[in-house]
């Protein structure tokens, strides 16, 4: 039993190896979220999280954890949430402390998903994401030209977005809006301006739903804005070889990085010299009405 802030939590299994062809164990995922807490909290506060746990390691089969789990400590806050497809309520973790976010990975939650909003306000997002990620066949060159499309768009209508490279293999970026959009509306609006960059790069961007049908092309998912959808969390770690890091960019550093730059060991120290790059995101509450209204009008054509 350790004291992490204001409780105590049972830590087990420290030695356990978690990515065996980098050595790094339980204790070293547990060390890094427990170094970044503070920068992560502030993201995670309120949302309803998707946990993804890998209690054998990235080698082994993980799973996806909504409901939280019996027997979890008291002090954990949870978000009762009622399903469609349950008829039932889904108790998601709210993760708003470092005791619960140290206790969350030592349960093995390698990935964190919260949601685009708030459990006090959950039909209105906070932000829209466009989601952009290469099909086999394309590069992280494509990528980039798309993500500066993306860019070049907001700057149009005079949006401010915020690149995250996701840990994977693409970029997030982020637009910060007033709580007050829902998800219907957050969705077309990024849909409208996924349709202008496929409209403006047939040959290398699409839309489409079917992994097949977009070989070669990079893809922007809009679908990825819905209720009770999620996405990997700044600073949130990868289940995949190097335990990399999902880490915020400056727009002028997109020719220089790549998706999987950082990891469990170096995240830490670049925070420490930029500081929280996606603190704005938070703060910021964009209108959307004019691209909005646009956008709705484009469907009813």
């Amino acid at each position: 039993m350790v004291r992490v802030g204001d409780h105590e939590v049972r830590l087990t299994h420290l030695d356990k190896v978690y990515w065996p062809e980098d050595g790094y164990t339980k204790r070293d995922l547990i060390e890094y979220y427990h170094s970044v807490s503070q920068y992560l909290l502030p993201h995670l506060k309120d949302r309803p999280l998707s946990l993804v746990r890998f209690p054998g390691g990235v080698s082994s089969d993980g799973f996806y954890q909504k409901d939280a789990p019996q027997g979890m400590p008291e002090w954990v806050r949870i978000a009762p949430v009622m399903s469609k497809e349950k008829e039932d309520y889904i108790n998601f973790i709210l993760c708003d402390t470092v005791s619960t976010l140290v206790w969350m990975a030592n349960g093995g939650a390698i990935e964190i998903n919260p949601w685009l909003s708030r459990y006090t306000n959950l039909d209105y997002p906070d932000f829209a994401v466009f989601d952009i990620d290469p099909s086999e066949g394309s590069t992280w060159e494509d990528v980039k030209i798309v993500v500066k499309m993306v860019k070049s768009l907001l700057d149009q209508w005079n949006l401010l977005g915020f690149p995250k490279v996701s840990g994977a293999t693409g970029v997030h970026v982020y637009v910060p809006v007033e709580p007050r959009y829902t998800y219907k509306e957050i969705q077309a609006f990024v849909k409208y301006g996924a349709q202008f960059i496929r409209d403006a790069y047939p040959e290398k961007v699409t839309l489409e739903r079917k992994v097949k049908d977009r070989f070669g092309k990079v893809y922007i998912d809009f679908p990825q804005n819905a209720r009770g959808q999620t996405i990997g969390s700044v600073y949130g770690v990868r289940a995949t070889r190097g335990a990399p890091v999902s880490m915020p960019i400056h727009w002028d550093e997109l020719d220089t990085v790549t998706p999987q730059a950082w990891n469990i060991t170096t995240a830490l120290s670049r925070l420490e010299r930029t500081g929280d790059l996606f603190l704005p995101v938070i703060s910021t509450k964009q209108n959307i009405d004019p691209v909005l209204k646009a956008a709705l009008a484009g469907q009813h054509n």
